[in-house]
Protein backbone atom coordinates (compact mmCIF):
# COMPACT_ATOMS: atom_id res chain seq x y z
CA UNK A 1 0.00 0.00 0.00
CA UNK A 2 1.51 3.32 -1.01
CA UNK A 3 1.99 6.02 1.60
CA UNK A 4 1.48 9.69 0.90
CA UNK A 5 4.51 11.92 0.90
CA UNK A 6 4.70 14.80 3.35
CA UNK A 7 3.66 18.09 1.86
CA UNK A 8 6.12 20.89 1.25
CA UNK A 9 6.53 23.13 4.27
CA UNK A 10 5.95 20.33 6.78
CA UNK A 11 8.32 18.32 8.92
CA UNK A 12 7.79 14.55 8.82
CA UNK A 13 4.04 14.00 8.63
CA UNK A 14 3.05 17.06 10.71
CA UNK A 15 1.79 20.11 8.85
CA UNK A 16 3.66 23.30 9.62
CA UNK A 17 0.45 24.91 10.93
CA UNK A 18 0.16 22.17 13.58
CA UNK A 19 3.83 22.49 14.57
CA UNK A 20 3.34 26.23 15.03
CA UNK A 21 0.51 25.44 17.45
CA UNK A 22 2.54 22.87 19.41
CA UNK A 23 5.91 24.61 19.84
CA UNK A 24 4.69 27.71 21.76
CA UNK A 25 3.12 25.41 24.36
CA UNK A 26 6.41 23.69 25.26
CA UNK A 27 8.57 24.62 28.25
CA UNK A 28 11.51 26.86 27.21
CA UNK A 29 14.20 24.18 27.55
CA UNK A 30 12.14 21.76 25.40
CA UNK A 31 11.59 24.40 22.74
CA UNK A 32 15.36 24.95 22.62
CA UNK A 33 15.88 21.22 22.03
CA UNK A 34 13.39 21.29 19.16
CA UNK A 35 15.83 23.49 17.25
CA UNK A 36 18.10 20.46 16.83
CA UNK A 37 15.45 18.17 15.28
CA UNK A 38 15.86 19.38 11.71
CA UNK A 39 16.29 22.55 9.66
CA UNK A 40 12.54 23.05 9.30
CA UNK A 41 11.98 22.86 13.05
CA UNK A 42 14.95 25.14 13.70
CA UNK A 43 13.47 27.73 11.35
CA UNK A 44 10.16 27.58 13.17
CA UNK A 45 11.62 27.47 16.69
CA UNK A 46 13.73 30.58 16.03
CA UNK A 47 10.94 32.57 14.35
CA UNK A 48 10.46 35.80 16.31
CA UNK A 49 6.67 35.73 16.08
CA UNK A 50 6.59 32.18 17.48
CA UNK A 51 9.05 33.11 20.26
CA UNK A 52 6.87 36.08 21.28
CA UNK A 53 3.81 33.82 21.26
CA UNK A 54 5.72 31.36 23.43
CA UNK A 55 6.64 34.13 25.89
CA UNK A 56 3.02 35.30 26.11
CA UNK A 57 1.94 31.78 27.13
CA UNK A 58 4.50 31.43 29.95
CA UNK A 59 3.20 31.65 33.52
CA UNK A 60 4.42 34.42 35.81
CA UNK A 61 6.31 32.58 38.54
CA UNK A 62 7.22 34.27 41.87
CA UNK A 63 10.96 34.54 42.49
CA UNK A 64 12.66 33.46 45.72
CA UNK A 65 16.18 34.18 46.91
CA UNK A 66 17.55 31.35 49.03
CA UNK A 67 20.60 31.58 51.26
CA UNK A 68 21.69 28.00 52.13
CA UNK A 69 23.44 27.86 55.49
CA UNK A 70 25.39 24.78 54.39
CA UNK A 71 27.07 26.94 51.71
CA UNK A 72 27.19 30.44 53.22
CA UNK A 73 28.89 31.96 50.18
CA UNK A 74 26.20 30.72 47.77
CA UNK A 75 22.89 32.36 46.94
CA UNK A 76 20.19 30.64 44.88
CA UNK A 77 17.47 32.15 42.75
CA UNK A 78 14.36 29.98 42.53
CA UNK A 79 10.92 30.25 40.93
CA UNK A 80 7.61 28.88 42.22
CA UNK A 81 5.08 27.28 39.89
CA UNK A 82 1.76 28.48 41.32
CA UNK A 83 -0.16 25.71 39.57
CA UNK A 84 1.76 22.95 41.39
CA UNK A 85 3.44 24.85 44.28
CA UNK A 86 6.77 23.35 43.23
CA UNK A 87 10.06 25.25 43.35
CA UNK A 88 12.66 25.10 40.60
CA UNK A 89 16.20 26.38 40.39
CA UNK A 90 16.81 29.38 38.12
CA UNK A 91 20.44 30.26 38.91
CA UNK A 92 23.11 29.97 41.56
CA UNK A 93 25.44 32.78 42.60
CA UNK A 94 28.77 31.81 44.08
CA UNK A 95 30.87 34.23 46.10
CA UNK A 96 34.21 32.88 44.87
CA UNK A 97 36.14 35.57 46.73
CA UNK A 98 34.03 36.54 49.77
CA UNK A 99 33.96 40.29 50.25
CA UNK A 100 32.66 42.53 53.04
CA UNK A 101 29.54 44.60 52.46
CA UNK A 102 30.08 47.92 50.72
CA UNK A 103 28.43 49.60 53.73
CA UNK A 104 29.83 47.72 56.75
CA UNK A 105 28.35 50.25 59.18
CA UNK A 106 24.81 49.79 57.89
CA UNK A 107 23.20 47.60 60.56
CA UNK A 108 20.06 46.92 58.49
CA UNK A 109 22.10 45.84 55.45
CA UNK A 110 24.20 43.53 57.62
CA UNK A 111 21.08 41.92 59.08
CA UNK A 112 19.56 41.34 55.66
CA UNK A 113 22.84 39.92 54.36
CA UNK A 114 23.21 37.52 57.29
CA UNK A 115 19.68 36.20 56.79
CA UNK A 116 19.21 36.43 53.03
CA UNK A 117 22.67 36.66 51.52
CA UNK A 118 23.94 39.15 48.97
CA UNK A 119 21.58 38.45 46.04
CA UNK A 120 18.85 41.06 45.40
CA UNK A 121 16.15 41.09 42.69
CA UNK A 122 15.47 44.66 41.53
CA UNK A 123 13.17 44.08 38.56
CA UNK A 124 11.72 41.73 35.96
CA UNK A 125 10.62 42.68 32.46
CA UNK A 126 9.93 40.51 29.38
CA UNK A 127 11.99 37.60 30.72
CA UNK A 128 14.91 39.85 31.70
CA UNK A 129 15.94 40.10 35.36
CA UNK A 130 17.69 43.06 36.95
CA UNK A 131 19.80 41.70 39.81
CA UNK A 132 22.63 42.70 42.10
CA UNK A 133 25.13 40.48 43.85
CA UNK A 134 27.13 42.43 46.41
CA UNK A 135 28.03 45.68 44.61
CA UNK A 136 27.67 44.34 41.03
CA UNK A 137 24.47 45.19 39.11
CA UNK A 138 23.58 43.15 36.03
CA UNK A 139 20.75 42.13 33.74
CA UNK A 140 20.29 38.55 32.58
CA UNK A 141 17.91 36.21 30.78
CA UNK A 142 18.02 32.80 32.53
CA UNK A 143 16.19 31.07 29.65
CA UNK A 144 18.85 32.02 27.07
CA UNK A 145 21.73 32.13 29.60
CA UNK A 146 22.65 35.64 28.58
CA UNK A 147 23.64 38.60 30.71
CA UNK A 148 25.71 41.75 31.08
CA UNK A 149 27.08 43.90 33.87
CA UNK A 150 25.64 47.42 34.12
CA UNK A 151 27.66 50.58 34.80
CA UNK A 152 25.64 51.62 37.86
CA UNK A 153 28.10 52.66 40.59
CA UNK A 154 27.49 51.75 44.21
CA UNK A 155 28.71 54.39 46.63
CA UNK A 156 26.49 53.18 49.45
CA UNK A 157 23.67 55.54 48.38
CA UNK A 158 22.40 53.90 45.19
CA UNK A 159 18.71 53.06 44.95
CA UNK A 160 17.23 51.37 41.88
CA UNK A 161 13.65 52.60 41.49
CA UNK A 162 12.43 50.84 38.34
CA UNK A 163 13.26 48.58 35.39
CA UNK A 164 11.01 48.97 32.35
CA UNK A 165 10.54 48.72 28.58
CA UNK A 166 10.38 52.12 26.85
CA UNK A 167 7.30 51.91 24.61
CA UNK A 168 8.38 54.37 21.90
CA UNK A 169 11.88 52.98 21.31
CA UNK A 170 11.57 49.38 22.48
CA UNK A 171 14.62 49.95 24.69
CA UNK A 172 15.02 48.57 28.20
CA UNK A 173 15.86 51.20 30.78
CA UNK A 174 16.73 51.48 34.47
CA UNK A 175 15.65 54.41 36.64
CA UNK A 176 17.76 54.97 39.75
CA UNK A 177 18.75 57.76 42.11
CA UNK A 178 21.88 58.56 44.07
CA UNK A 179 23.02 61.06 46.66
CA UNK A 180 25.61 63.37 45.09
CA UNK A 181 27.67 66.16 46.59
CA UNK A 182 29.39 69.14 45.04
CA UNK A 183 30.55 72.47 46.48
CA UNK A 184 27.91 74.51 44.66
CA UNK A 185 24.75 72.48 45.26
CA UNK A 186 25.80 70.57 48.37
CA UNK A 187 24.23 67.16 49.03
CA UNK A 188 21.45 66.43 46.53
CA UNK A 189 19.60 63.37 45.28
CA UNK A 190 19.85 63.02 41.52
CA UNK A 191 17.84 60.73 39.25
CA UNK A 192 19.35 58.85 36.31
CA UNK A 193 18.05 56.80 33.37
CA UNK A 194 20.33 54.09 31.96
CA UNK A 195 19.50 52.57 28.56
CA UNK A 196 20.65 48.96 28.20
CA UNK A 197 22.94 48.40 25.24
CA UNK A 198 23.65 52.11 24.75
CA UNK A 199 27.21 53.39 24.57
CA UNK A 200 26.12 56.55 26.37
CA UNK A 201 26.42 56.95 30.11
CA UNK A 202 23.35 57.16 32.32
CA UNK A 203 21.50 60.48 31.87
CA UNK A 204 20.77 62.77 34.78
CA UNK A 205 17.09 63.72 34.29
CA UNK A 206 15.41 66.90 35.46
CA UNK A 207 12.70 66.45 38.10
CA UNK A 208 9.70 67.78 36.18
CA UNK A 209 6.83 67.76 38.67
CA UNK A 210 3.41 69.36 39.00
CA UNK A 211 3.89 70.47 42.61
CA UNK A 212 6.57 71.52 45.07
CA UNK A 213 5.44 68.77 47.48
CA UNK A 214 6.08 66.13 44.81
CA UNK A 215 9.55 67.53 44.14
CA UNK A 216 10.32 67.57 47.86
CA UNK A 217 9.25 63.93 48.09
CA UNK A 218 11.49 62.94 45.20
CA UNK A 219 14.36 64.75 46.89
CA UNK A 220 13.85 62.41 49.86
CA UNK A 221 13.98 59.43 47.48
CA UNK A 222 11.84 56.46 46.48
CA UNK A 223 11.64 53.03 48.04
CA UNK A 224 13.83 50.48 46.30
CA UNK A 225 12.27 48.41 43.51
CA UNK A 226 13.52 45.24 45.22
CA UNK A 227 10.83 45.85 47.85
CA UNK A 228 8.18 48.05 46.19
CA UNK A 229 8.47 47.59 42.41
CA UNK A 230 6.55 50.00 40.19
CA UNK A 231 3.87 48.84 37.75
CA UNK A 232 4.17 49.63 34.04
CA UNK A 233 0.72 50.59 32.75
CA UNK A 234 -0.14 52.65 29.66
CA UNK A 235 3.59 53.26 29.16
CA UNK A 236 4.10 54.86 32.62
CA UNK A 237 5.55 53.61 35.91
CA UNK A 238 3.31 53.65 39.01
CA UNK A 239 4.62 53.31 42.58
CA UNK A 240 2.54 52.27 45.61
CA UNK A 241 1.70 55.03 48.10
CA UNK A 242 4.75 56.10 50.06
CA UNK A 243 5.20 58.49 52.97
CA UNK A 244 7.58 60.66 50.93
CA UNK A 245 4.74 61.23 48.43
CA UNK A 246 2.13 62.10 51.06
CA UNK A 247 0.41 58.77 50.52
CA UNK A 248 -0.20 59.38 46.81
CA UNK A 249 0.57 57.02 43.91
CA UNK A 250 3.59 58.45 42.08
CA UNK A 251 3.61 58.16 38.27
CA UNK A 252 6.67 58.53 36.02
CA UNK A 253 5.99 59.28 32.34
CA UNK A 254 9.05 58.04 30.37
CA UNK A 255 8.21 59.96 27.18
CA UNK A 256 8.31 63.37 28.91
CA UNK A 257 10.41 62.16 31.85
CA UNK A 258 7.98 63.91 34.18
CA UNK A 259 6.16 62.91 37.36
CA UNK A 260 2.53 63.18 38.50
CA UNK A 261 0.22 61.84 41.24
CA UNK A 262 -2.88 59.64 41.39
CA UNK A 263 -4.88 59.75 44.61
CA UNK A 264 -5.31 56.36 46.33
CA UNK A 265 -8.75 54.94 47.27
CA UNK A 266 -10.32 57.17 49.96
CA UNK A 267 -11.32 54.08 51.96
CA UNK A 268 -7.66 53.03 52.05
CA UNK A 269 -6.44 56.22 53.74
CA UNK A 270 -7.07 54.96 57.32
CA UNK A 271 -5.11 51.80 56.48
CA UNK A 272 -2.24 53.74 54.90
CA UNK A 273 -1.91 55.86 58.04
CA UNK A 274 -1.37 52.80 60.22
CA UNK A 275 2.12 51.69 61.07
CA UNK A 276 1.80 48.03 60.09
CA UNK A 277 0.44 47.77 56.58
CA UNK A 278 1.69 46.64 53.19
CA UNK A 279 0.48 48.26 49.96
CA UNK A 280 1.31 47.12 46.43
CA UNK A 281 0.16 47.90 42.90
CA UNK A 282 -0.58 45.56 40.00
CA UNK A 283 -1.89 45.61 36.48
CA UNK A 284 -5.03 43.49 36.58
CA UNK A 285 -7.89 43.21 34.11
CA UNK A 286 -6.37 45.98 32.00
CA UNK A 287 -6.28 48.60 34.74
CA UNK A 288 -4.47 49.56 37.94
CA UNK A 289 -5.17 47.48 41.04
CA UNK A 290 -4.05 48.24 44.61
CA UNK A 291 -3.54 45.60 47.28
CA UNK A 292 -3.52 46.71 50.92
CA UNK A 293 -2.71 44.34 53.76
CA UNK A 294 -3.74 45.18 57.31
CA UNK A 295 -1.30 43.27 59.52
CA UNK A 296 -3.01 43.42 62.90
CA UNK A 297 -6.38 42.22 61.56
CA UNK A 298 -4.99 39.81 58.93
CA UNK A 299 -7.27 41.47 56.36
CA UNK A 300 -6.44 42.29 52.74
CA UNK A 301 -8.31 44.66 50.41
CA UNK A 302 -8.05 44.72 46.64
CA UNK A 303 -9.17 47.88 44.83
CA UNK A 304 -9.51 48.43 41.07
CA UNK A 305 -9.18 51.83 39.37
CA UNK A 306 -12.09 52.16 36.96
CA UNK A 307 -11.77 54.67 34.12
CA UNK A 308 -8.02 55.17 34.39
CA UNK A 309 -8.11 58.28 32.18
CA UNK A 310 -11.03 59.90 34.02
CA UNK A 311 -10.79 63.35 35.59
CA UNK A 312 -11.08 61.89 39.11
CA UNK A 313 -9.87 58.42 40.15
CA UNK A 314 -12.76 56.01 40.73
CA UNK A 315 -11.63 53.13 42.95
CA UNK A 316 -13.81 50.07 43.58
CA UNK A 317 -13.05 47.49 46.29
CA UNK A 318 -13.73 44.07 44.76
CA UNK A 319 -12.15 41.77 47.34
CA UNK A 320 -11.85 41.81 51.13
CA UNK A 321 -10.22 38.71 52.58
CA UNK A 322 -9.25 37.63 56.10
CA UNK A 323 -6.70 34.83 56.12
CA UNK A 324 -7.19 32.15 58.82
CA UNK A 325 -3.49 31.91 59.70
CA UNK A 326 -1.12 33.35 62.28
CA UNK A 327 1.51 35.22 60.28
CA UNK A 328 5.27 35.32 60.81
CA UNK A 329 6.58 38.72 61.95
CA UNK A 330 9.75 39.72 63.80
CA UNK A 331 12.62 39.15 63.53
CA UNK A 332 12.15 38.29 59.85
CA UNK A 333 12.95 41.31 57.63
CA UNK A 334 10.17 40.80 55.08
CA UNK A 335 6.44 41.29 54.89
CA UNK A 336 4.20 38.50 56.20
CA UNK A 337 2.24 38.21 52.92
CA UNK A 338 3.40 38.87 49.35
CA UNK A 339 0.66 39.26 46.70
CA UNK A 340 1.07 38.74 42.95
CA UNK A 341 -0.73 40.09 39.85
CA UNK A 342 -3.48 37.47 39.68
CA UNK A 343 -4.26 37.84 43.39
CA UNK A 344 -2.22 34.86 44.62
CA UNK A 345 -0.48 35.36 47.97
CA UNK A 346 2.55 33.60 49.48
CA UNK A 347 2.42 33.63 53.29
CA UNK A 348 5.15 32.20 55.58
CA UNK A 349 3.25 30.17 58.18
CA UNK A 350 6.18 28.86 60.21
CA UNK A 351 9.94 28.52 60.01
CA UNK A 352 9.71 25.82 57.35
CA UNK A 353 6.38 26.26 55.51
CA UNK A 354 5.07 28.83 53.03
CA UNK A 355 1.33 28.83 52.26
CA UNK A 356 -0.26 29.74 48.93
CA UNK A 357 -3.66 31.50 48.96
CA UNK A 358 -5.75 32.93 46.15
CA UNK A 359 -7.39 36.39 46.21
CA UNK A 360 -10.53 34.98 47.86
CA UNK A 361 -8.58 33.56 50.82
CA UNK A 362 -8.78 29.94 49.64
CA UNK A 363 -5.73 27.84 50.53
CA UNK A 364 -4.30 26.39 47.28
CA UNK A 365 -1.28 24.57 48.70
CA UNK A 366 2.10 25.01 50.36
CA UNK A 367 5.79 24.26 49.99
CA UNK A 368 8.70 23.68 52.36
CA UNK A 369 11.58 26.13 52.59
CA UNK A 370 13.63 27.28 55.57
CA UNK A 371 12.13 30.73 56.11
CA UNK A 372 15.17 32.23 57.86
CA UNK A 373 17.20 31.69 54.69
CA UNK A 374 14.42 32.72 52.33
CA UNK A 375 13.54 35.95 50.57
CA UNK A 376 10.06 35.96 49.03
CA UNK A 377 10.40 38.70 46.44
CA UNK A 378 7.48 40.65 44.91
CA UNK A 379 8.91 39.93 41.45
CA UNK A 380 7.90 37.21 38.99
CA UNK A 381 9.70 35.61 36.05
CA UNK A 382 7.86 35.14 32.76
CA UNK A 383 10.43 33.34 30.63
CA UNK A 384 11.40 34.46 27.13
CA UNK A 385 13.71 33.03 24.47
CA UNK A 386 14.18 36.38 22.71
CA UNK A 387 17.88 37.01 22.00
CA UNK A 388 19.21 40.49 22.84
CA UNK A 389 22.32 41.92 21.20
CA UNK A 390 23.30 43.86 24.32
CA UNK A 391 23.67 40.65 26.35
CA UNK A 392 26.57 38.20 26.37
CA UNK A 393 26.03 34.45 26.12
CA UNK A 394 26.94 32.22 29.05
CA UNK A 395 28.65 28.92 28.38
CA UNK A 396 26.52 25.82 28.84
CA UNK A 397 28.71 24.61 31.70
CA UNK A 398 30.77 26.54 34.17
CA UNK A 399 31.09 30.24 34.78
CA UNK A 400 30.80 32.86 32.09
CA UNK A 401 33.27 35.58 31.25
CA UNK A 402 30.81 38.44 31.75
CA UNK A 403 30.15 37.54 35.41
CA UNK A 404 31.96 34.48 36.83
CA UNK A 405 29.81 34.38 39.97
CA UNK A 406 26.63 33.25 38.17
CA UNK A 407 25.79 29.70 37.16
CA UNK A 408 22.47 29.21 35.36
CA UNK A 409 20.47 26.12 36.26
CA UNK A 410 18.53 23.71 34.08
CA UNK A 411 15.22 24.41 35.79
CA UNK A 412 15.05 21.12 37.68
CA UNK A 413 12.64 20.97 40.64
CA UNK A 414 13.94 21.83 44.10
CA UNK A 415 12.81 19.76 47.07
CA UNK A 416 13.37 20.05 50.77
CA UNK A 417 15.07 22.87 52.64
CA UNK A 418 18.55 24.40 52.14
CA UNK A 419 20.31 22.91 55.16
Amino acid sequence: MATSKPQRGSSGYLPEELIREILPRLPPRHLLRCRTVCKAWRRLATDRALILDHHARQPAQPLLTVYPFVAPHNNCLEAVDLTTNNRRMVARFVDRAPRPLSSPNDAAANLVYKIRGALVVHGSCDGLLLLSFHDAVFVCNPATRQGALLPIPDNGFRHIAGFYAHAASGEYRVLYHQLRYNRVEGLRRKYYVLTLGSQDAARNIQLRTSSAAMGAGLARGLAGSYDLPPVLLHGSLHWPPQQSQNGNILVFHPAAESFSWIAPPPAALPLLQRKHHDTRLFQMQGTLAMFCWQHDARISHLWFLEDYHGAEPNWVCKHRVELPVDLVYEPLPFYPAIPYPEGDMLVPESCDTVLHYDKTGTLLGSFECFVMGLGITPHTLKESLVIHDFLHTQRDAGAGEWFPQVEFADGLPVTGMPF
